[in-house]
């Protein structure tokens, strides 16, 4: 039976042979792994085998398996991996603002005004910036979260304009699950197209440099369409994951 460290080799491996496939160089994209899957012994294997972003759906989860617990001495994860990088990758409420900022490094799915507002507040409070990407809902599915597509410029020129502790590193954005990647491949090009149109009008599109997409079904397509941030979850936690 494999275990995480063998799926990380290979799942390095094919993000490296699907960055050269497609004419890029393979250390422009990172690997999140989508740590809903594991608990905190298997989130330790994955950074010991070279992961360096980790990203989490819900902040009770992340609390339980990376925040310091005194009652059963686990340390916060930072302390024993002083490289890690946590994400939020799952939908925020304006009040779980102040538990998401004790332990988040950035949170991948700014989506609205009033959430903004709600950060920058809290990070005025504590003199703190934070390094965000904004979630981009680029299908019409009703469980689908982030920015409409049409409301996208607006909101960025929103944020850029109001919020001086938040620093927008680029776009989010997911497609529809299919067990065919090519179902994702015209929203993964969606994304990129949203990416570069923003980019030029970035205030530094030096730092305007994420496009958060692709997963274990369709990462090597979200490759092939520019991703330089892929959130893999099943394939590194399950055996012979195709």
């Amino acid at each position: 039976m494999n275990g995480i460290s063998e799926n990380v080799r290979r799942v390095m491996k094919q993000v490296v042979e699907a960055a050269e496939d497609a004419g890029r160089d393979p250390s422009e994209i990172n690997i999140l792994a989508a740590a809903k899957y594991t608990d905190r012994q298997g989130i330790e294997e994955l950074l010991n085998a070279g992961i360096a972003l980790i990203g989490e759906n819900r902040i009770q989860s992340a609390r339980d398996k990376l925040a310091p617990i005194e009652s059963t001495g686990q340390r916060d994860i930072h302390d024993e991996f002083p490289d890690v990088k946590i994400h939020m990758i799952g939908h925020l409420q304006k009040n779980k603002v102040n538990h998401a900022l004790r332990i988040f490094d950035l949170i991948e799915t700014l989506d609205r005004p009033s959430l903004a507002d709600a950060l920058e507040k809290r990070l005025d409070a504590v003199d703190r910036a934070l390094p965000v990407l904004v979630e981009v809902k680029l299908t019409g599915e009703d469980t689908k979260t982030g920015c409409p597509v049409n409301k996208l410029p607006g909101f960025l020129d929103y944020v850029w304009g109001n919020s001086t502790h938040l620093t927008v590193g680029g776009l989010m954005g997911m497609g529809p699950w299919d067990p065919d990647p090519e179902v994702a491949r015209p929203f993964y090009r969606t994304l990129k197209f949203l990416f570069d149109s923003c980019r030029e009008r970035a205030p530094d599109p030096v730092d305007f440099n994420t496009i958060s997409m692709g997963m274990s079904a369709d990462f090597e397509v979200a490759i092939q369409e520019g991703a330089t941030l892929v959130r893999i979850g099943r394939a590194l936690f399950t055996e012979d994951f195709n």
